[in-house]
């Protein structure tokens, strides 16, 4: 009996030291993916690969507290080359979906910076308005003058960016067109942006009037389950019963916020398959940084992604629904 229960008990340790190590591999994975998210972004075009790949400069961050208890801190990351050249940098700040924060975005911010960008993160969970984007201007023109700063005069402030997720989505269209600082804003980047059926339904400084954006704006999303839905046009109402849902980004707001844009402005809309809500805005980085190089850096390879004769985009199989207009095309 004492032999039975001998090598039970040594079942169990090989047993329980097993479970152990495959909990240690997957969230060793995990934490991998999640630090290194832009190698699982399946990246096939030319250009997408050299943007969704880190770039070649070394980064580094700085934190500046907020007395807006809704933003808590902003987070500062750019080129470590910064602090001891003269060279002036764009800038590219971010809106956080809901519930989202700095921290959580540290990749995401690397991966940009790392790129040659200032860019700029905060805490605040409830972007839709813009005003913690527009605070976070406030802050680069305060650092920009500041000569204890690493920023002093680094600050290229005729080349700023704004992107956001989600609720980050109404976030830049509201900083674009209402903010004080709009008339600062060169370009404009959404992915998985709430949609306006969702929009009216919250109301609270949710709403918003993509139409009146007057520059250059780049809209993304997923087909999977939770961006696209299963209804076709604004009009259908989520309903359980007839497994009809509201995506919260589905194809037809996509068209939506397009056809409202106007046509003097370079706009793109596309969606990336197999990709859902919640990591669609780490899976489009390549072609968002790709964006952001064009429009805030000039880089023309980084503008045949979306514009010239064969836009890399359009072609990419990858991608769906690709519409392209403007100036370039």
């Amino acid at each position: 009996m004492k032999k039975v229960l001998k090598i039970i008990g040594i079942v169990v340790i090989v047993l329980v030291i097993l479970v152990v190590a495959i909990v240690v591999i997957v969230l060793g994975k995990a934490a991998d993916k999640s630090a290194h998210y832009y190698k699982y972004s399946n990246a096939t075009g030319e250009i997408e690969k050299k943007y969704t790949d880190m770039g070649p400069l070394d980064v580094t961050s700085k934190e500046y507290p907020s007395d807006d208890e809704s933003i808590k801190k902003f987070v500062i990351w750019y080129p470590k080359e910064l602090e001891s050249g003269s060279e002036k940098y764009p800038v590219a700040l971010w809106a956080n979906g809901t519930g989202g924060n700095a921290d959580s975005s540290t990749p995401f911010f690397k991966h940009l910076a790392s790129h040659g960008f200032i860019v700029v993160g905060n805490d605040d969970a409830n972007t839709r308005t813009g005003a913690s984007l527009n605070a976070g201007i406030d802050l680069l023109l305060s650092e920009n003058e500041n000569a204890d700063s690493p920023l002093c005069g680094k600050i290229d402030l005729e080349n700023i960016g704004i992107g956001g997720h989600s609720q980050g989505g109404p976030a830049v269209f509201n900083m674009a067109t209402k903010q004080p600082h709009a008339d600062r804003i060169k370009t404009v980047y959404a992915v998985s942006a709430t949609s306006s059926y969702h929009t009216a339904i919250f109301k609270d400084g949710w709403e918003y009037d993509i139409s009146k954006v007057n520059v250059p704006t780049f809209l993304t999303a997923g087909t999977g389950t939770w961006d696209a839905g299963t209804a076709a046009t604004k009009d259908q109402e989520s309903d359980d019963e007839k497994g009809i849902a509201q995506g919260i980004c589905p194809l037809w707001s996509l068209e939506e916020n397009f056809t409202a844009l106007p046509d003097s402005i370079d706009k793109v809309y596309a969606r990336k398959t197999d990709v859902d809500h919640g990591d669609s805005y780490t899976q489009w980085d390549g072609y968002m940084t790709a964006w952001f190089s064009w429009y805030l850096k000039g880089d023309e390879e980084a503008g045949r992604a979306s514009f010239g004769d064969a836009p890399e985009l359009a072609s990419n199989e990858n991608y769906q629904d690709v519409e392209i207009s403007g100036a370039n095309n």
